[in-house]
């Protein structure tokens, strides 16, 4: 049998294919080096080409992954949440106080840095206004969870007395998506928010000045 003959049937093995178009790690740095402008500058501030040169991509290939600034945001702003769920989850102080700080902390630094670019993006038009709101319902929602196991664990080892977890959880969310959003200010200081979610608004007792018996 010839050469020829020998090929004419013999079934060719397709190669597989990489599909460089949807790199998770890809998609993860130009996430990260998006947001990072977005928490830096104002949203009108910041171009695509400088996003593609942040994140070491070229700018074709930004564009497969997002075709627009608004898409690339709200992205990003999902991806934030998404992350600030996982670290929140991720705290390991004993104290639960503690944990609770640091919590608070995380929520108003990631999302009180893009507060400006949140309320510049809601200018843009009804449409990116609605889609950055289900977002940051839905990423609250994560963080729910979250917050609640961290409260949880602290009643179970005595060191908070919470009477009813989730309305402490709504109630925590709500003041922090108050203090970051809608002002276009950027967040107020962690402590001060811990702070009040920890002791209330109770006075504390003040010390008695008198040292001697009473007149």
């Amino acid at each position: 049998m010839s050469d020829a003959a020998r090929h004419v049937d013999r079934p060719r093995v397709a190669r597989p294919q990489v599909d460089r178009s949807h790199d998770p790690e890809r998609r993860r740095r130009i996430l990260e080096a998006g947001m990072g402008l977005f928490s830096a500058m104002p949203y009108a501030a910041v171009h695509m080409d400088a996003v593609a040169a942040a994140a070491g991509v070229a700018k074709p290939t930004l564009y497969r992954y997002f075709p627009t600034k608004e898409a690339l945001f709200i992205a990003g702003l999902a991806w934030t949440l998404a992350d600030l769920r996982d670290a929140v989850g991720a705290i390991r102080e004993r104290d639960a106080a503690a944990r609770l700080r640091i919590a608070v902390g995380l929520a108003l630094e990631r999302i009180g840095a893009l507060s400006p670019a949140l309320t510049a993006i809601e200018g843009r038009g009804a449409e990116f206004g609605e889609r950055s709101r289900r977002v940051l319902r839905e990423g609250f929602d994560g963080l729910r969870g979250a917050l609640a196991d961290l409260l949880r664990e602290g009643v179970a080892s005595g060191d908070l007395a919470v009477p009813d977890v989730d309305l402490a959880v709504l109630m925590i969310l709500g003041g922090i998506r108050m203090a970051v959003h809608g002002t276009g200010r950027r967040a107020p200081a962690s402590a001060a928010v811990a702070d009040f979610f920890l002791n209330g608004l109770s006075a504390a007792a003040a010390p008695s000045r008198r040292t001697g018996a009473p007149r």
